[in-house]
Protein backbone atom coordinates (compact mmCIF):
# COMPACT_ATOMS: atom_id res chain seq x y z
CA UNK A 1 0.00 0.00 0.00
CA UNK A 2 1.57 3.24 -1.12
CA UNK A 3 2.15 6.27 1.08
CA UNK A 4 -0.23 9.19 0.65
CA UNK A 5 1.08 12.74 0.57
CA UNK A 6 -0.98 14.93 2.85
CA UNK A 7 -2.18 18.20 1.35
CA UNK A 8 -2.87 19.91 4.63
CA UNK A 9 -2.97 23.49 5.73
CA UNK A 10 -0.86 24.43 8.74
CA UNK A 11 -3.88 24.95 10.95
CA UNK A 12 -5.33 21.55 10.09
CA UNK A 13 -2.05 19.74 10.79
CA UNK A 14 -1.27 21.58 14.00
CA UNK A 15 -4.83 21.21 15.23
CA UNK A 16 -4.53 17.46 15.08
CA UNK A 17 -1.01 17.37 16.51
CA UNK A 18 -1.74 19.74 19.34
CA UNK A 19 -4.98 18.02 20.20
CA UNK A 20 -3.39 14.57 20.28
CA UNK A 21 -0.08 15.07 21.97
CA UNK A 22 0.04 18.51 23.52
CA UNK A 23 2.97 19.55 21.36
CA UNK A 24 3.92 23.15 20.71
CA UNK A 25 3.48 24.37 17.11
CA UNK A 26 5.97 22.59 14.90
CA UNK A 27 8.96 24.04 13.15
CA UNK A 28 8.82 21.65 10.26
CA UNK A 29 5.21 21.03 9.29
CA UNK A 30 4.49 22.77 5.98
CA UNK A 31 1.45 24.80 5.11
CA UNK A 32 -0.54 23.26 2.25
CA UNK A 33 -4.09 23.24 1.00
CA UNK A 34 -6.05 20.44 2.63
CA UNK A 35 -7.82 17.76 0.61
CA UNK A 36 -7.20 14.88 3.04
CA UNK A 37 -8.16 14.48 6.68
CA UNK A 38 -5.63 13.22 9.17
CA UNK A 39 -6.81 10.29 11.27
CA UNK A 40 -7.70 11.09 14.89
CA UNK A 41 -5.63 10.04 17.87
CA UNK A 42 -2.11 10.74 16.62
CA UNK A 43 0.73 10.12 19.08
CA UNK A 44 4.31 11.25 18.58
CA UNK A 45 6.62 8.23 18.50
CA UNK A 46 9.96 9.93 17.84
CA UNK A 47 11.58 13.09 16.56
CA UNK A 48 14.83 12.27 14.78
CA UNK A 49 17.75 14.29 13.42
CA UNK A 50 19.41 12.67 10.41
CA UNK A 51 22.94 13.62 9.30
CA UNK A 52 25.20 11.94 6.78
CA UNK A 53 28.48 12.15 4.91
CA UNK A 54 30.38 14.65 7.04
CA UNK A 55 33.58 13.22 5.48
CA UNK A 56 35.82 14.88 8.04
CA UNK A 57 39.07 15.09 6.16
CA UNK A 58 42.77 15.49 6.87
CA UNK A 59 43.46 17.20 3.56
CA UNK A 60 47.22 17.26 4.24
CA UNK A 61 47.51 13.48 4.54
CA UNK A 62 49.90 11.63 2.20
CA UNK A 63 47.27 8.86 1.97
CA UNK A 64 45.17 11.05 -0.27
CA UNK A 65 45.75 11.50 -3.98
CA UNK A 66 44.30 14.96 -4.45
CA UNK A 67 45.40 15.08 -8.08
CA UNK A 68 42.64 12.61 -8.89
CA UNK A 69 40.12 15.43 -8.54
CA UNK A 70 40.08 15.48 -12.35
CA UNK A 71 38.39 12.06 -12.07
CA UNK A 72 36.37 12.19 -8.87
CA UNK A 73 35.07 15.06 -6.76
CA UNK A 74 35.90 13.35 -3.47
CA UNK A 75 39.66 13.45 -4.21
CA UNK A 76 39.84 17.21 -3.62
CA UNK A 77 37.37 20.02 -2.99
CA UNK A 78 38.28 23.72 -2.66
CA UNK A 79 36.26 23.87 0.60
CA UNK A 80 37.30 20.56 2.19
CA UNK A 81 39.53 22.17 4.84
CA UNK A 82 36.30 23.46 6.45
CA UNK A 83 34.88 19.98 7.12
CA UNK A 84 35.18 20.07 10.93
CA UNK A 85 33.71 23.56 11.23
CA UNK A 86 30.81 22.67 8.92
CA UNK A 87 30.04 19.64 11.09
CA UNK A 88 30.08 21.87 14.17
CA UNK A 89 27.63 24.22 12.43
CA UNK A 90 25.25 21.39 11.60
CA UNK A 91 25.22 20.20 15.22
CA UNK A 92 24.61 23.78 16.37
CA UNK A 93 21.56 23.83 14.09
CA UNK A 94 20.35 20.52 15.55
CA UNK A 95 20.77 21.93 19.05
CA UNK A 96 18.80 25.05 18.15
CA UNK A 97 15.83 22.97 16.99
CA UNK A 98 16.07 20.86 20.15
CA UNK A 99 16.11 23.92 22.42
CA UNK A 100 13.42 25.81 20.51
CA UNK A 101 10.46 23.65 21.47
CA UNK A 102 10.84 20.55 19.27
CA UNK A 103 12.97 18.28 21.49
CA UNK A 104 14.85 15.67 19.46
CA UNK A 105 14.73 12.11 20.79
CA UNK A 106 17.91 10.96 19.05
CA UNK A 107 20.24 11.64 16.12
CA UNK A 108 21.20 9.11 13.45
CA UNK A 109 24.44 9.33 11.48
CA UNK A 110 24.35 7.27 8.28
CA UNK A 111 28.06 6.90 7.70
CA UNK A 112 31.02 8.43 5.94
CA UNK A 113 31.88 10.20 9.17
CA UNK A 114 35.52 10.21 8.02
CA UNK A 115 36.92 10.76 4.56
CA UNK A 116 39.93 8.45 4.59
CA UNK A 117 39.49 5.98 7.50
CA UNK A 118 42.23 7.76 9.47
CA UNK A 119 42.47 7.81 13.26
CA UNK A 120 42.87 11.58 13.47
CA UNK A 121 39.77 12.09 11.33
CA UNK A 122 37.75 9.82 13.64
CA UNK A 123 39.14 11.69 16.64
CA UNK A 124 37.90 14.99 15.16
CA UNK A 125 34.45 13.50 14.48
CA UNK A 126 34.07 12.47 18.10
CA UNK A 127 35.53 15.72 19.43
CA UNK A 128 33.00 17.75 17.45
CA UNK A 129 30.16 15.59 18.79
CA UNK A 130 31.48 15.79 22.36
CA UNK A 131 32.35 19.49 22.24
CA UNK A 132 36.10 19.01 22.77
CA UNK A 133 38.80 21.24 21.28
CA UNK A 134 39.71 20.44 17.66
CA UNK A 135 43.03 21.30 16.00
CA UNK A 136 42.56 20.51 12.27
CA UNK A 137 46.18 21.30 11.31
CA UNK A 138 48.21 18.07 10.98
CA UNK A 139 51.40 19.38 9.41
CA UNK A 140 53.47 22.57 9.28
CA UNK A 141 51.64 25.79 8.53
CA UNK A 142 53.56 26.92 5.45
CA UNK A 143 51.65 30.20 5.04
CA UNK A 144 53.28 33.60 5.51
CA UNK A 145 52.39 34.58 9.11
CA UNK A 146 51.61 38.10 7.93
CA UNK A 147 49.07 36.81 5.43
CA UNK A 148 47.14 34.39 7.63
CA UNK A 149 43.45 35.20 8.14
CA UNK A 150 41.85 36.00 11.46
CA UNK A 151 41.49 32.76 13.48
CA UNK A 152 37.70 33.06 13.27
CA UNK A 153 37.98 32.92 9.45
CA UNK A 154 40.85 30.41 9.30
CA UNK A 155 39.84 26.77 8.64
CA UNK A 156 43.27 25.61 9.88
CA UNK A 157 42.92 27.28 13.29
CA UNK A 158 41.93 25.29 16.37
CA UNK A 159 38.42 25.85 17.72
CA UNK A 160 36.01 24.68 20.41
CA UNK A 161 32.88 23.04 18.96
CA UNK A 162 29.54 23.37 20.71
CA UNK A 163 29.00 19.60 20.77
CA UNK A 164 25.70 17.78 20.44
CA UNK A 165 23.22 18.97 23.06
CA UNK A 166 23.88 17.63 26.57
CA UNK A 167 21.68 18.31 29.54
CA UNK A 168 23.45 20.46 32.13
CA UNK A 169 25.96 21.69 29.54
CA UNK A 170 23.81 23.43 26.94
CA UNK A 171 20.61 23.75 28.98
CA UNK A 172 18.19 21.80 31.11
CA UNK A 173 16.64 19.68 28.37
CA UNK A 174 17.48 16.00 27.96
CA UNK A 175 20.68 15.11 26.12
CA UNK A 176 20.43 13.97 22.49
CA UNK A 177 21.78 10.43 22.08
CA UNK A 178 23.23 9.46 18.70
CA UNK A 179 23.67 6.29 16.64
CA UNK A 180 25.97 5.62 13.71
CA UNK A 181 26.62 3.06 10.93
CA UNK A 182 29.63 2.45 8.69
CA UNK A 183 30.10 4.22 5.37
CA UNK A 184 32.55 3.25 2.67
CA UNK A 185 34.85 6.15 3.64
CA UNK A 186 34.95 4.76 7.20
CA UNK A 187 36.21 1.39 5.93
CA UNK A 188 38.26 2.00 2.76
CA UNK A 189 41.04 4.42 1.94
CA UNK A 190 39.49 7.44 0.19
CA UNK A 191 36.25 5.46 0.35
CA UNK A 192 37.34 3.02 -2.36
CA UNK A 193 40.48 0.92 -1.75
CA UNK A 194 40.79 -1.92 0.82
CA UNK A 195 43.37 -1.37 3.55
CA UNK A 196 45.79 -4.25 4.17
CA UNK A 197 48.12 -5.04 7.06
CA UNK A 198 51.53 -6.03 5.66
CA UNK A 199 54.00 -8.42 7.36
CA UNK A 200 56.07 -5.51 8.67
CA UNK A 201 52.99 -4.15 10.50
CA UNK A 202 52.30 -1.30 8.12
CA UNK A 203 48.72 -0.69 7.01
CA UNK A 204 48.54 0.42 3.39
CA UNK A 205 45.98 0.62 0.61
CA UNK A 206 47.36 -0.78 -2.66
CA UNK A 207 46.20 0.94 -5.84
CA UNK A 208 45.53 -0.67 -9.24
CA UNK A 209 48.64 -1.98 -10.98
CA UNK A 210 50.62 -1.73 -7.77
CA UNK A 211 53.89 -2.80 -9.39
CA UNK A 212 54.16 0.40 -11.43
CA UNK A 213 57.31 2.52 -10.85
CA UNK A 214 55.25 5.19 -9.06
CA UNK A 215 57.26 8.23 -10.14
CA UNK A 216 54.27 10.45 -10.95
CA UNK A 217 51.32 8.37 -9.71
CA UNK A 218 51.11 6.65 -6.31
CA UNK A 219 51.09 2.85 -6.08
CA UNK A 220 49.98 2.64 -2.43
CA UNK A 221 48.21 5.03 -0.09
CA UNK A 222 50.10 5.32 3.20
CA UNK A 223 48.94 7.84 5.85
CA UNK A 224 52.28 7.57 7.67
CA UNK A 225 54.44 8.22 4.61
CA UNK A 226 57.08 10.94 4.35
CA UNK A 227 56.14 11.84 0.77
CA UNK A 228 52.94 12.50 -1.13
CA UNK A 229 51.72 12.87 -4.70
CA UNK A 230 49.98 16.21 -5.07
CA UNK A 231 50.56 17.75 -1.65
CA UNK A 232 47.80 19.98 -0.29
CA UNK A 233 48.90 22.35 2.51
CA UNK A 234 47.57 25.62 3.97
CA UNK A 235 50.03 27.54 1.83
CA UNK A 236 49.45 25.44 -1.30
CA UNK A 237 45.77 24.46 -1.09
CA UNK A 238 45.44 23.16 -4.64
CA UNK A 239 44.27 21.96 -6.95
CA UNK A 240 47.40 19.84 -7.49
CA UNK A 241 48.46 18.49 -10.84
CA UNK A 242 47.28 15.01 -11.81
CA UNK A 243 50.74 13.88 -12.93
CA UNK A 244 53.14 15.23 -10.32
CA UNK A 245 56.32 13.80 -8.83
CA UNK A 246 56.27 12.79 -5.19
CA UNK A 247 56.92 15.61 -2.72
CA UNK A 248 58.17 15.44 0.88
CA UNK A 249 55.72 15.73 3.75
CA UNK A 250 56.20 15.72 7.52
CA UNK A 251 54.97 12.33 8.84
CA UNK A 252 52.31 12.31 11.55
CA UNK A 253 51.63 9.11 13.54
CA UNK A 254 48.10 10.31 14.41
CA UNK A 255 47.09 9.73 10.77
CA UNK A 256 47.22 5.93 10.97
CA UNK A 257 44.37 3.98 9.40
CA UNK A 258 41.85 2.54 11.86
CA UNK A 259 40.10 -0.82 11.49
CA UNK A 260 36.54 -1.79 12.40
CA UNK A 261 37.34 -2.79 15.96
CA UNK A 262 39.22 0.45 16.58
CA UNK A 263 36.29 2.41 15.16
CA UNK A 264 33.82 0.74 17.54
CA UNK A 265 36.19 0.97 20.53
CA UNK A 266 36.36 4.72 19.99
CA UNK A 267 32.55 4.86 20.15
CA UNK A 268 32.72 3.53 23.71
CA UNK A 269 35.04 6.37 24.76
CA UNK A 270 32.83 9.42 24.20
CA UNK A 271 31.28 11.94 26.55
CA UNK A 272 28.07 11.86 24.58
CA UNK A 273 25.88 8.77 24.76
CA UNK A 274 24.93 6.05 24.57
CA UNK A 275 28.13 3.96 24.91
CA UNK A 276 28.86 2.36 21.55
CA UNK A 277 26.25 4.49 19.78
CA UNK A 278 24.34 1.41 18.65
CA UNK A 279 27.21 -1.08 18.55
CA UNK A 280 27.10 -3.58 21.40
CA UNK A 281 30.70 -4.81 21.58
CA UNK A 282 33.86 -3.96 19.61
CA UNK A 283 35.07 -7.55 19.84
CA UNK A 284 32.08 -9.16 18.11
CA UNK A 285 32.20 -9.97 14.42
CA UNK A 286 28.87 -8.41 13.48
CA UNK A 287 28.90 -4.81 12.34
CA UNK A 288 25.13 -4.31 12.49
CA UNK A 289 22.79 -3.83 15.42
CA UNK A 290 19.26 -3.33 16.71
CA UNK A 291 18.30 -0.92 19.52
CA UNK A 292 15.16 0.65 20.97
CA UNK A 293 15.96 4.34 21.48
CA UNK A 294 12.37 5.21 22.42
CA UNK A 295 9.37 3.14 23.43
CA UNK A 296 7.52 1.68 20.47
CA UNK A 297 10.34 2.12 17.95
CA UNK A 298 13.14 -0.21 16.87
CA UNK A 299 16.21 1.17 15.12
CA UNK A 300 18.11 -1.35 12.98
CA UNK A 301 21.57 -0.28 11.85
CA UNK A 302 22.90 -2.14 8.81
CA UNK A 303 26.46 -2.37 7.48
CA UNK A 304 26.34 -1.72 3.74
CA UNK A 305 30.09 -2.38 3.44
CA UNK A 306 29.49 -6.03 4.37
CA UNK A 307 31.38 -7.87 1.62
CA UNK A 308 32.03 -11.59 1.52
CA UNK A 309 35.15 -11.07 -0.60
CA UNK A 310 37.32 -8.14 -1.68
CA UNK A 311 40.60 -7.77 -3.52
CA UNK A 312 43.41 -5.22 -3.06
CA UNK A 313 43.49 -2.46 -5.63
CA UNK A 314 39.87 -2.79 -6.77
CA UNK A 315 37.21 -0.12 -6.34
CA UNK A 316 34.60 -0.60 -3.60
CA UNK A 317 32.56 2.56 -3.33
CA UNK A 318 29.11 0.99 -3.70
CA UNK A 319 27.15 -0.97 -1.13
CA UNK A 320 27.21 -4.65 -0.19
CA UNK A 321 25.05 -6.72 2.19
CA UNK A 322 25.61 -10.39 3.05
CA UNK A 323 23.05 -13.18 3.42
CA UNK A 324 23.98 -13.45 7.09
CA UNK A 325 23.11 -9.82 7.66
CA UNK A 326 19.85 -10.14 5.74
CA UNK A 327 18.86 -13.07 7.97
CA UNK A 328 19.59 -10.93 11.03
CA UNK A 329 17.45 -8.14 9.61
CA UNK A 330 14.52 -10.49 8.99
CA UNK A 331 14.73 -11.85 12.55
CA UNK A 332 14.71 -8.33 14.00
CA UNK A 333 11.79 -7.28 11.80
CA UNK A 334 9.76 -10.28 12.93
CA UNK A 335 10.55 -9.58 16.60
CA UNK A 336 9.55 -5.92 16.21
CA UNK A 337 6.31 -6.89 14.47
CA UNK A 338 5.39 -9.26 17.28
CA UNK A 339 5.85 -6.41 19.79
CA UNK A 340 3.98 -3.86 17.68
CA UNK A 341 7.07 -1.68 17.20
CA UNK A 342 7.61 0.75 14.34
CA UNK A 343 10.93 0.10 12.58
CA UNK A 344 13.44 2.58 11.17
CA UNK A 345 16.29 1.01 9.17
CA UNK A 346 19.65 2.75 8.76
CA UNK A 347 22.36 2.13 6.20
CA UNK A 348 24.95 4.28 4.50
CA UNK A 349 24.03 3.19 0.99
CA UNK A 350 20.50 3.51 -0.39
CA UNK A 351 19.09 0.45 -2.12
CA UNK A 352 19.93 1.94 -5.54
CA UNK A 353 23.62 1.56 -4.57
CA UNK A 354 23.37 -2.10 -3.50
CA UNK A 355 24.20 -4.92 -5.90
CA UNK A 356 25.71 -8.40 -6.04
CA UNK A 357 28.86 -7.27 -7.80
CA UNK A 358 32.01 -6.62 -5.83
CA UNK A 359 31.37 -9.07 -2.99
CA UNK A 360 27.74 -8.28 -2.20
CA UNK A 361 25.14 -11.06 -1.87
CA UNK A 362 21.95 -8.98 -1.70
CA UNK A 363 20.85 -6.38 -4.22
CA UNK A 364 18.59 -3.41 -3.66
CA UNK A 365 15.48 -5.06 -5.05
CA UNK A 366 15.77 -7.98 -2.62
CA UNK A 367 16.32 -5.72 0.37
CA UNK A 368 13.29 -3.62 -0.62
CA UNK A 369 11.20 -6.79 -0.96
CA UNK A 370 12.13 -7.90 2.56
CA UNK A 371 11.33 -4.50 4.06
CA UNK A 372 7.97 -4.47 2.28
CA UNK A 373 7.06 -7.83 3.83
CA UNK A 374 6.73 -6.09 7.20
CA UNK A 375 4.01 -3.45 7.61
CA UNK A 376 5.73 -2.01 10.68
CA UNK A 377 8.70 -0.71 8.61
CA UNK A 378 8.19 3.05 8.28
CA UNK A 379 11.44 4.32 6.78
CA UNK A 380 14.88 3.41 5.49
CA UNK A 381 17.34 6.27 6.10
CA UNK A 382 20.52 6.48 4.00
CA UNK A 383 23.21 8.80 2.67
CA UNK A 384 26.10 8.16 0.23
CA UNK A 385 24.60 9.96 -2.78
CA UNK A 386 25.09 13.42 -1.20
CA UNK A 387 21.57 14.40 -2.23
CA UNK A 388 18.13 14.91 -0.72
CA UNK A 389 15.72 12.32 -2.09
CA UNK A 390 12.56 10.70 -0.70
CA UNK A 391 11.21 7.65 -2.53
CA UNK A 392 7.94 5.84 -1.84
CA UNK A 393 8.85 2.15 -1.75
CA UNK A 394 5.24 0.93 -1.48
CA UNK A 395 5.01 0.24 2.24
CA UNK A 396 7.71 2.58 3.56
CA UNK A 397 9.76 5.64 2.61
CA UNK A 398 13.42 5.47 1.56
CA UNK A 399 14.93 8.78 2.64
CA UNK A 400 18.36 9.94 1.45
CA UNK A 401 19.85 12.97 3.18
CA UNK A 402 22.57 15.16 1.69
CA UNK A 403 26.15 15.66 2.82
CA UNK A 404 27.15 18.24 5.42
CA UNK A 405 30.37 18.91 3.45
CA UNK A 406 29.16 19.15 -0.15
CA UNK A 407 26.24 21.29 -1.21
CA UNK A 408 23.64 21.76 0.09
CA UNK A 409 25.36 21.19 3.50
CA UNK A 410 22.09 20.24 5.19
CA UNK A 411 20.58 17.83 7.70
CA UNK A 412 17.06 16.44 8.02
CA UNK A 413 14.51 16.49 10.84
CA UNK A 414 11.87 13.76 10.89
CA UNK A 415 8.80 13.26 13.05
CA UNK A 416 7.20 9.83 13.32
CA UNK A 417 3.53 9.88 14.43
CA UNK A 418 1.19 6.95 14.97
CA UNK A 419 -2.60 6.72 14.90
CA UNK A 420 -4.89 4.37 16.82
CA UNK A 421 -5.21 2.02 13.82
CA UNK A 422 -1.46 1.56 13.35
CA UNK A 423 -1.06 4.09 10.56
CA UNK A 424 2.09 6.18 10.54
CA UNK A 425 2.52 9.85 9.63
CA UNK A 426 6.04 10.97 8.72
CA UNK A 427 6.82 14.69 8.55
CA UNK A 428 10.25 15.91 7.49
CA UNK A 429 12.20 19.02 6.56
CA UNK A 430 15.85 19.87 5.84
CA UNK A 431 17.84 22.54 7.66
CA UNK A 432 21.09 24.36 6.91
CA UNK A 433 23.92 25.20 9.30
CA UNK A 434 23.30 28.82 8.25
CA UNK A 435 19.54 28.73 8.96
CA UNK A 436 18.36 32.12 10.22
CA UNK A 437 14.83 31.03 11.19
CA UNK A 438 15.89 29.20 14.35
CA UNK A 439 16.35 30.92 17.72
CA UNK A 440 20.03 31.17 18.69
CA UNK A 441 21.62 28.94 21.31
CA UNK A 442 24.78 30.56 22.61
CA UNK A 443 27.40 32.31 20.50
CA UNK A 444 28.28 31.06 17.02
CA UNK A 445 31.74 32.56 16.41
CA UNK A 446 32.49 30.56 13.24
CA UNK A 447 29.33 31.35 11.32
CA UNK A 448 31.15 33.69 8.92
CA UNK A 449 33.81 31.05 8.34
CA UNK A 450 31.11 28.51 7.43
CA UNK A 451 29.51 31.07 5.11
CA UNK A 452 32.90 31.29 3.37
CA UNK A 453 32.85 27.50 2.93
CA UNK A 454 29.33 27.65 1.57
CA UNK A 455 30.38 30.30 -0.96
CA UNK A 456 33.38 28.23 -2.04
CA UNK A 457 31.14 25.21 -2.57
CA UNK A 458 28.60 27.26 -4.52
CA UNK A 459 31.35 28.63 -6.75
CA UNK A 460 32.89 25.24 -7.54
CA UNK A 461 32.18 25.06 -11.28
CA UNK A 462 33.76 21.61 -11.63
CA UNK A 463 31.33 20.21 -9.08
CA UNK A 464 28.40 22.00 -10.72
CA UNK A 465 29.28 20.39 -14.07
CA UNK A 466 29.42 16.94 -12.47
CA UNK A 467 26.06 17.45 -10.74
CA UNK A 468 24.42 18.48 -14.00
CA UNK A 469 25.83 15.43 -15.76
CA UNK A 470 24.54 13.19 -12.96
CA UNK A 471 21.09 14.77 -12.94
CA UNK A 472 20.22 16.95 -15.95
CA UNK A 473 16.96 17.99 -14.27
CA UNK A 474 18.91 20.08 -11.77
CA UNK A 475 17.03 18.59 -8.80
CA UNK A 476 20.14 17.07 -7.22
CA UNK A 477 21.63 17.54 -4.76
CA UNK A 478 19.05 19.87 -3.17
CA UNK A 479 16.12 17.68 -4.15
CA UNK A 480 12.66 18.50 -5.38
CA UNK A 481 10.23 20.27 -3.02
CA UNK A 482 8.77 16.96 -1.83
CA UNK A 483 12.31 15.63 -1.16
CA UNK A 484 12.98 18.52 1.17
CA UNK A 485 9.75 19.09 3.07
CA UNK A 486 6.54 17.09 3.24
CA UNK A 487 4.06 15.08 5.32
CA UNK A 488 3.34 11.46 4.31
CA UNK A 489 0.75 9.02 5.60
CA UNK A 490 1.59 5.29 5.60
CA UNK A 491 -1.69 3.41 6.10
CA UNK A 492 -1.51 0.02 7.80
Amino acid sequence: MRARRLRLGTAAVLGVLLGCAGEEPGLLLPGRESDTELPPGLTLVARIAHISDTQIVDEESPARFAGAQVITRSAWRPYESYSTQLFDGVLRSVNRVHAAGRPIDFLVFTGDACDNAQSNELDWVLRVLDGDFVDPLTGPDDRDPAGRPDPLRDPHAGFLPQGLYRGGVHGELASIPWYIVYGNHDVYSIGVFPILRFPDGRELAPLPLEFRPGFVLPVRLDPLASFTHGRVTPGDPGPPEFLEVALPVVPNAERAFFDRREFVRALFDTTSGPPGHGFADPETESSWYSVRPVEGLRLIGLDSTDRTVEFPGLFYSEGAVSRRQLAYLRDELEAALALGEIVIVLSHHPTTSLDRDGGGEVDGAELRAVLNEFPNVAAHLAGHTHRNRVTDRGGYLEIETASTLDLPQEWRLLEIWRDADGGVVIAYEVFSHLDETLPPLGDDPLRDLRADARDLAAGDKTDATRRKRFDPSGADPYGRPADRRDVRFLPR
